[in-house]
């Protein structure tokens, strides 16, 4: 999928979305700020001690910006790509041959996958902010709003310095240069800034793009990471 400079204008409406966030974006690193819809948890306790340097668990570098995730679905582990991580829960991944993909199915009921899954990732900072591709496209075993342990949690490094008083989310491709703040409809979503990285975080339901999104002054100032950028 190419990303183009096109994705700033096309999608004006996600200022809107990272706007309505913004009261959420700003939690600390360690504990975010608990909400009904979001408790506190221990950011720190679920980072990689080797992710700055790129290297994680069962992972294969094939070039500087792709890498392929060996998962184990049995054990609770994070895994590294670049200064980016994804933390998965024990037994958190939908069986993919069962499951069923796609809007409407994230909070299904679904049977876990057992056996190991190679998952491939495609990052970039290009532009400043982060953005990754995952595949296959996989979702989620559903978790409630207070049961946070069950999350599988996203984590994306900023090139560009994040400021705290600033609003960031982390977007959703659907394809065909559409992004989506999902925290509109579903709280627990909301994304939070990690600034002993420079990182932001949040937890996902399901496997496509990924991108940081920052700001909350204007449209074009509004997202980031796309410009010039392909995966």
């Amino acid at each position: 999928m190419h990303v183009s400079t096109l994705v700033r204008r096309s999608s004006a409406l996600l200022a809107v979305c990272v706007a309505a966030a913004a009261t959420a974006c700003s939690d600390a690193s360690v504990a975010p700020r608990a909400t009904p819809e979001r408790p506190a948890f221990d950011i720190q306790a679920l980072q990689p001690t080797d992710y700055r340097g790129g290297s994680a668990h069962d992972l294969s570098q094939t070039d500087s910006n792709t890498a392929v995730l060996t998962i184990d679905p049995n054990v609770s582990r994070t895994y590294a790509f670049g200064q980016n991580w994804i933390h998965f829960p024990a037994r958190s991944i939908c069986d993919p041959a069962s499951s069923g993909y796609g809007i409407g199915v994230w909070d299904a009921p679904c049977t876990p996958i057992t056996q190991p899954l190679q998952v491939t990732v495609k990052w970039s900072g290009r532009g400043g902010y982060a953005f990754a591709v995952f595949s296959p496209e996989i979702r989620f075993v559903p978790a409630d709003s207070r049961n946070t342990a069950r999350w599988v949690i996203l984590s994306l490094h900023s090139q560009k310095r994040l400021h705290d008083l600033d609003a960031y989310s982390i977007l959703y491709s659907t394809g065909n240069n559409t992004w989506v703040d999902e925290a509109l409809t579903d709280p627990t979503l909301r994304a939070w800034l990690d600034p002993l990285h420079n990182s932001v975080v949040r937890r996902v339901k399901h496997f496509s793009g990924y991108m940081i999104a920052g700001g909350v002054t204007g449209y074009d100032s509004g997202l980031g990471g796309t410009g010039d950028a392909s995966y």
